[in-house]
């Protein structure tokens, strides 16, 4: 019995062993620390990437296992030497356009040129109507003003006019 129980160890002391001895090589020989620019391209991209789980949250936020594969996996291509534009086009042919944060091309123009004309546009037709209107009240207080001569009509008006802002 004695011999069988030594076998046992054995046989599964030495596989064990080896594999201890294995994993403290790979971790002495294992990959060179990272730069400052490379850590640095990692956060830029992982917050230019959309969570795929949920797209609420970029990977750099989220906390999820996809999130986090997504993220071992810009390291490794980081550190290989890929470029952000070579890592955010692989994302993009596999999980599509929504896997971005701010759309590429023309879809991010319109994203973002859209509201900026439509604000624009708003605020001229909001300023033209102000404008009007406060001229319409100047006319109207001088056509109250009939009895009076013309040059006292031209004074009230202009001191109506710097009163309301508008010289």
């Amino acid at each position: 019995m004695r011999t069988a129980i030594r076998l046992l160890l054995a046989m599964t002391a030495g596989p064990l062993l080896l594999g201890f001895a294995v994993h403290a090589a790979r971790a002495q020989s294992g990959p060179a620390p990272l730069t400052r620019d490379q850590v640095a391209k990692i956060r830029k991209i992982e917050g230019r990437l959309m969570a795929p789980c949920c797209y609420t949250q970029t990977i750099l936020e989220h906390q999820s296992q996809e999130a986090e594969q997504m993220r071992g996996e810009v390291t490794v291509f980081v550190a290989s030497g890929k470029s952000e534009q070579e890592i955010v086009t692989y994302y993009r042919t596999k999980y599509g356009e929504t896997i971005l944060v701010v759309p590429d091309g023309m879809t991010g123009r319109l994203a973002f040129g859209i509201p900026v004309a439509v604000f624009l546009a708003a605020f001229g037709l909001l300023f033209f109507a102000i404008r009007r209107s406060t001229r319409a009240r100047v006319l109207a207080v001088a056509q109250f003003l009939p009895n009076r001569p013309e040059a006292e009509k031209l004074a009230f008006q202009d001191k109506i006019r710097a009163e309301i802002g508008e010289i």
